[in-house]
């Protein structure tokens, strides 16, 4: 995580189901209920950032399990991997979620899911070709928001980026001649 990044402190702001191995006293507030205590398999959504933490540390050093146990989100189920594999490029992935590739990065690396991240690379791949299509556009950013409606924030970068490298290159072979 880049500390300055504010797309990265967003993404680890994540939340994701999490089940607690063990009752934890005094932190009902994360449930709603303050000065309570969490019992054991109680069933929350945490922060990434927190919940990664929890799910590697050990209740103690003779133990070996942890505060939490992670569950999988929504955006990555069998639902919606069909469906990438079935036409990822028709696929609104900022209503499954803002910053499905930062999740999706994370819980490879948490879970070493390589079937999850062969599939979502194929995926970028693919949407990678037709975000750079619409960034050839000489219409621009204004005709194309529709489109945009479906990209998640890295892929919006990568539209924005490319939409300025060929601007760019445009402006240039322009002079050129």
């Amino acid at each position: 995580m880049s500390y300055y990044d504010l797309d990265d402190i967003i993404s680890h702001g994540q939340k994701i189901p999490c089940k607690f191995n063990i009752d934890v006293k005094g932190l009902g507030y994360l449930e709603g209920n303050p000065g309570k205590n969490i019992a054991k398999d109680t069933k929350l959504e945490l922060p990434m950032w927190i919940a990664e933490v929890l799910a590697v540390c050990m209740t103690s050093e003779e133990s070996s399990t942890a505060f939490i146990e992670l569950i999988q989100p929504e955006a990555i189920n069998t639902k919606v991997i069909n469906a990438i594999k079935t036409s990822s490029t028709s696929l609104d992935v900022h209503s499954i979620s803002q910053h499905y590739y930062a999740l999706v990065q994370k819980w490879g690396e948490l879970f070493t899911d390589k079937e999850l991240v062969d599939v979502v690379q194929q995926m970028l791949k693919e949407r990678a070709e037709e975000i750079n299509n619409h960034a050839q556009s000489l219409r621009g950013i204004k005709q194309e928001s529709s489109f945009l409606y479906t990209l998640d924030e890295f892929e919006k970068k990568l539209y924005k980026t490319s939409h300025e490298s060929h601007k760019n290159l445009r402006k240039w072979l322009h002079n050129e001649s």
